[in-house]
C-alpha cells in the first residue's frame, strides 16, 4: 500500500522502495539500503541523489563513509506542494503557447479531409474540438441520434450539450426513437428534436458549414471527422429533407 501511494505521488518503484526502507531501518549505508529494499547495486546511487533532489532524503559522512536518512514523512507533503506549483506553472506555459500550436495544427488540417478517433477518448476529443471551432448562434445539426448506445456515451453527450448550449449554440436533433433520452434533450434550451424511426445505423452531426462528425458506437468504437464545406453542404440538404418528414 505504502509503495502504491509513494509512486501515485510521483516516485519510481525504485524510488518508492529506498525511502521505505530508510524510513524503517534509520540512518544506514547503502549496502543496508540494498539489502532491506530488496535492489541491486547497479543505480542505488543515481536513485539516491534522485530522492536528495526531491528532499526526501539527507545524506551525512561518518567515519568517512556515506550515510542516507530519510526525511520526515511530514516532507513529502511539501514534495507534493512543489510538484503541483511546477504542473501549474507548466499548465500556465502551455496556455499561453496554445493560440500557436492550434495554429500550427490547423493548418496541417486545412490539407487533410478527413481524421478517425477511436474509443471513447477519440469521440470525446472530436467532439469538443468541433464544439470549440463554433461561435454563438451557429448551429449543429445531427441525425440518427439513439439512446441505444453505452450509456457513458448517454451521460457525455448530455454534459456536452449542456456546454453546447451555455456557448449559444443552437442544435436540430433527429431521433432514431422516442424515449428518456430524447425527452431529455427536448427540455433543453436552443434545441429542437424530432424523432424518425430506423433512421441510420451511425449517428451523423454537421458543425456549422465545414465540420461533419460521423459517428460508430459499436465495435472498434469510433467516429471520422471530415472537413470539407461540400460534404457538409450535402449533409445539410439530405438533414433538412429528414426534418420536414420526422416527427415531434
Amino acid at each position: 500500500m505504502e509503495i502504491k501511494l509513494l509512486k501515485n505521488l510521483g516516485l519510481t518503484n525504485s524510488e518508492s522502495k529506498v525511502y521505505l526502507a530508510l524510513l524503517k531501518i534509520g540512518s544506514s549505508k547503502t549496502g543496508d539500503i540494498l539489502k532491506h529494499s530488496g535492489l541491486n547495486s547497479g543505480k542505488i546511487y543515481e536513485i539516491l541523489e534522485s530522492l536528495k533532489q526531491k528532499g526526501l532524503i539527507s545524506e551525512s559522512i561518518i567515519n568517512k563513509v556515506r550515510h542516507f536518512t530519510a526525511s520526515p514523512p511530514a516532507q513529502l507533503l511539501e514534495y507534493l506542494q512543489n510538484k503541483k506549483q511546477e504542473i501549474e506553472n507548466e499548465e500556465n506555459e502551455l496556455k499561453k503557447e496554445l493560440p500557436s500550436l492550434e495554429k500550427i495544427r490547423n493548418e496541417s488540417v486545412k490539407e487533410t479531409k478527413a481524421i478517425t478517433y477511436l474509443g471513447f477518448k477519440g469521440i470525446r476529443t472530436a467532439a469538443d474540438e468541433a464544439l470549440d471551432s463554433l461561435k454563438r448562434g451557429e448551429e449543429i445539426l445531427a441525425m440518427g441520434v439513439t439512446e441505444r448506445k453505452d450509456t457513458k456515451y448517454n451521460d457525455f453527450w448530455l454534459g456536452w450539450t449542456e456546454r453546447r448550449v451555455k456557448k449559444g449554440v443552437k442544435a436540430k436533433h433527429i431521433f432514431s426513437e422516442k424515449g428518456e433520452y430524447f425527452n431529455s434533450f427536448n427540455k433543453l434550451k436552443l434545441t429542437e428534436s424530432k424523432v424518425l424511426t430506423g433512421l441510420t445505423p451511425v449517428t451523423i452531426d454537421i458543425f456549422g458549414d465545414e465540420k461533419v462528425l460521423i459517428l460508430n458506437y459499436n465495435n472498434p468504437e469510433s467516429c471520422t471527422m471530415i472537413y470539407d464545406k461540400n460534404t457538409a453542404a450535402s449533409f445539410k440538404n439530405f438533414f433538412y429533407q429528414l426534418w420536414k418528414i420526422s416527427e415531434k
